[in-house]
């Protein structure tokens, strides 16, 4: 892949350091700390490679590119304030470095910049379609805090919140890369289809290694979820399947206010024992093998066989 699209991510990252440069020195100064950071850039990636099936490999897809990763990290940074994450990508999160009102600031700008940078390019559709996935995403995080608050989150609301909040995004990359290549009818609608398909698989797999990864591979605290009193899917299928006495002590752990680190292993250890881990790893491995036959409409060729490669890689990943 790096072959493939190589230079256009060369260009992106250019592209978000410019963009992240301010007159402002705590913006400056936070923005070259975010950029410095990295990440997977998994969502210029489906952007580029959609476009590329489409046909298209132009200079649109790399500023593109650049606006949905900067989205992405305003959104990073807004979620690390509500979550009161401690680390992001193995180093302290904005929030812990600069503190809560900063950050939140910092990130209303990236978001504001993000959309300047689409009226920009001024393509109605891509307006519309990021426009869309950012309601999703923002009604999507109102609604898991509202299922935090009430103690109660099904399988059915947890596929709801990361259909809505990852996946809508992750659709919304591919979409566009499909718009950029003037894919219509089934095509757009297959590669955006695969886009939502890939982004529930990505976030059941997240959701998992919070129980299982290499917490330094990671770069972030093992049990994240469980001290922030999330319910991702290993925890809700455990539950179901717990005995009484430990389905009580899962919930006292988790509406604890400060959990100690032990009750916190004792939990994932729980989740573990009844495959929590498991059942979620292979409804991410399903949703991997819809999204790879989301792309049938496509003829065979190098850039297909790409996207494939990357189903299978958000569900076999270790970070």
């Amino acid at each position: 892949m790096g072959l493939l699209i190589g230079p256009e991510l060369s260009a992106i990252e250019t592209e978000i350091a410019r963009e992240l440069d301010s007159p402002v020195e705590l913006i400056r100064e936070m923005g070259g700390f975010i950029a410095g950071a990295g990440g997977k850039r998994l969502r210029p990636i489906l952007l580029l490679m959609a476009g590329r099936l489409a046909g298209y490999s132009g200079p649109r897809a790399v500023h593109l590119g650049c606006v949905v990763e900067l989205l992405h990290t305003a959104t990073l940074i807004h979620d690390d304030v509500v979550d009161q994450a401690p680390l992001r990508r193995g180093r302290p999160s904005a929030n812990a470095r600069w503190g809560d009102d900063a950050s939140v600031l910092v990130g209303d700008h990236l978001y504001s910049k993000s959309f300047a940078l689409m009226v920009r390019d001024g393509d109605p559709a891509v307006l519309d379609t990021l426009a869309h996935a950012t309601v999703s995403m923002t009604e999507a995080e109102v609604f898991q805090l509202e299922r935090k608050r009430t103690g109660t989150t099904t399988e059915a609301d947890y596929l709801r919140i990361i259909t809505q909040k990852t996946a809508s995004f992750i659709s919304a990359c591919c979409r566009i890369g499909a718009l950029l290549g003037g894919a219509a009818g089934a095509r757009l609608e297959a590669l955006t289809r695969y886009g939502l398909d890939i982004g529930i698989a990505f976030q059941l797999a997240d959701d998992s290694l919070d129980f299982v990864a290499d917490e330094a591979r990671l770069g972030k605290a093992i049990g994240a979820d469980l001290k922030e009193g999330k319910r991702t899917l290993p925890l809700i299928a455990a539950l179901e399947r717990a005995a009484p006495a430990e389905r009580q002590r899962i919930q006292v752990v988790l509406t604890s206010r400060a959990p100690l680190p032990a009750e916190v292993e004792e939990i994932r250890r729980l989740v573990v024992k009844y495959e929590g881990v498991d059942y979620a790893l292979q409804r991410a491995q399903a949703y991997a093998q819809t999204a790879k036959e989301d792309l049938g409409p496509f003829e065979d060729c190098e850039d297909k066989e790409t996207l494939a490669l990357i189903a299978d890689f958000v569900v076999g990943r270790d970070r």
